[in-house]
This record gives C-alpha cells, sequence and structure tokens, in this order.
C-alpha cells in the first residue's frame, strides 16, 4: 500500500524490501518498457529484438 501525503511516497516496509531485491537483483532497466535484466548484455539484446525498428 503507498499513501501519498503531501507529495511524499510511503512505502512500507515489505514494499521497500520487494523493491530492493528487484533493482538489486536486477539493475539493468530498459527505458521504453521499464523490464529490468541481470546483466547489460541481456538488456542489449532485448532493445535489438524488440525496440529495434
Amino acid at each position: 500500500m503507498v499513501d501519498i501525503k503531501s507529495d511524499q511516497i510511503i512505502e512500507t516496509s515489505e514494499e521497500r524490501k520487494e523493491r530492493f531485491l528487484l533493482e538489486f537483483e536486477k539493475p539493468f532497466k530498459c527505458e521504453k518498457c521499464n523490464e529490468r535484466f541481470k546483466k547489460k548484455k541481456y538488456l542489449r539484446e532485448h532493445k535489438s529484438e524488440v525496440h529495434s525498428y
């Protein structure tokens, strides 16, 4: 649950932990679709396969 109070987003400890693990385990994020990857190589492959046109 996220509460918004005076332009602040407050996360529960569980949400904070989940976000940390996601960002720690998959630090490379696609700017176009927000998908995350463990390795930069996987992000590059994703971009070339999914977003190239």
